[in-house]
């Protein structure tokens, strides 16, 4: 009895350590020019360590297995991200007690893998040297698969960010695969930068300067992997993977080949999105134009004035819901709802008309659809999405047909609007893995 209770003790601290873990970021360039070296650990270490092994040996894992594989596990995903309540989750906000469906992800992901969160040095738009933050989803074993690459979807606010949170994507390590996840320039240590949103040179750069710096890391403690890399992404995420997958087949072949790629419902055509969005004074994600504006402006040093695109509204607004990333997505949208009138002025719907004409260029540059994809591609995109239209995975699956590739496999379907496909695109790469 005296024992368990010890045990239940050091659990309970544990996990009070892994929830504020995310404010701690382990230096990866601190591990450059180390090998691999078992140390003994200290006594405390240790007690901490048995009592945390003791935990998982009691622990059915063959049960959180079937959960995960269950349609009842995606499924419950799919309601909490319908009604908001799954960002509270992952960003700590309702606490393991609290949770009811997606409470077997998140002692999935504490039982049966380690998260790591993590600074590195990269590049700002600027061209200015910055530390950037991420994550590293790590599994027990040290003999793993392959290096998974996850670039996460739009969020809203800084706690959303993988560092700090225990994102979906993490999942995938309980497979026996490593997943480095970058925050973006803008989210986590680098709060304080405006994110280029969709600007997808520095999210790339971001992304490469992760995977560098985390192989000093992962060869320091001794994990062994795969050469090969893959790459996972859903609604910005897709398009940034898809950036990412072209940077390594056409610079970084030999360093990081790439194995295979998986893509979700991402803005690749953004010029047809911004089309799209321009088309109609009505949108289901509001928060994105101006921070498409901001991040453009940010990421292609435009030199725009936000307030020949901002209405009075959105002048008032940005600050406090957009700027500060204190307020989590589904929130911002709520705010401020979907008549674009009430936020932007007319110009924006006249892309030959400066300023827009200068944001319109900006935009074409941010493309990813005129290009040849060498690795194994897989394509999904929900024909009903309601946020990013499906006319981008239409215009890139055109250019590829008119280039015969036999690589690339695609799963359109009508999986409901762009949260719901959402979960049924991570449920289909997790059990393809």
């Amino acid at each position: 009895m005296q024992k368990n209770k010890i045990f239940s003790i050091v659990l309970m601290l544990y996990l009070a350590f892994q929830m504020t873990h995310a404010a701690v970021y382990v230096d990866l360039e601190s591990y450059k020019g180390r090998t691999c070296q078992k140390q003994k650990d200290g006594m405390v270490a240790e007690f901490f360590k048995s009592g945390w092994r003791s935990f998982k040996s009691s622990v059915n894992e063959t049960v959180f297995s079937d959960n995960i594989n269950s349609e009842q596990f995606w499924n419950t995903l799919r309601t909490s991200l319908e009604d908001g309540t799954f960002y509270n989750r992952v960003a700590g906000i309702q606490t393991l007690d609290n949770q009811t469906g997606s409470d077997i992800f998140l002692r999935t992901l504490y039982s049966s893998i380690e998260q790591v969160p993590v600074k590195y040095k990269s590049v700002s738009p600027d061209g200015d040297s910055i530390m950037l933050s991420g994550k590293i989803f790590l599994p027990k074993k040290k003999e793993a698969k392959h290096i998974i690459i996850a670039n996460h979807f739009t969020i809203c606010a800084d706690r959303e960010a993988p560092s700090g949170a225990s994102s979906l994507e993490g999942i995938f390590a309980t497979k026996d695969y490593i997943v480095l996840m970058p925050d973006y320039i803008g989210y986590g240590i680098s709060d304080s930068l405006t994110h280029p949103y969709l600007h997808l040179e520095s999210t790339v750069s971001s992304a490469i300067d992760l995977l560098k710096a985390a192989m000093h890391y992962l060869r320091a403690n001794c994990y062994t992997f795969y050469s090969t890399v893959i790459l996972v992404g859903y609604s910005q995420g897709g398009a940034a993977t898809l950036a990412l997958q072209k940077k390594l087949e056409e610079e970084y072949a030999y360093e990081f080949p790439v194995y295979k790629v998986f893509a979700g419902a991402g803005p690749y055509d953004l010029v047809g999105t911004f089309d799209y969005y321009i088309s109609d004074t009505k949108t289901d994600i509001p928060c994105s134009l101006p921070m498409l504006i901001l991040g453009m402006d940010y990421g292609e040093h435009l030199g725009l004035k936000r307030e020949d695109f901002f209405q009075p509204l959105l002048m008032e607004k940005c600050p406090r819901w957009i700027e500060s990333k204190s307020k989590m997505m589904n929130e911002v949208n709520s705010e401020l709802g979907t008549d674009m009138n009430l936020l932007l002025k007319p110009v924006i719907f006249k892309k030959e008309a400066y300023p827009t004409s200068v944001l319109y260029e900006a935009v074409k540059k941010n493309c990813i659809v005129n290009w040849t994809p060498k690795s194994r591609l897989f394509l999904f995109h929900s024909t009903q999405d309601n946020m990013v239209p499906f006319l981008n995975s239409e215009h890139l699956k055109a250019n590829f047909d008119a280039q015969h590739l036999e690589n690339v496999q695609y799963d359109f379907a009508p999986y409901g609007n762009h949260m719901n496909a959402a979960v049924t695109f991570f449920e289909k790469v997790y059990k393809s893995l």
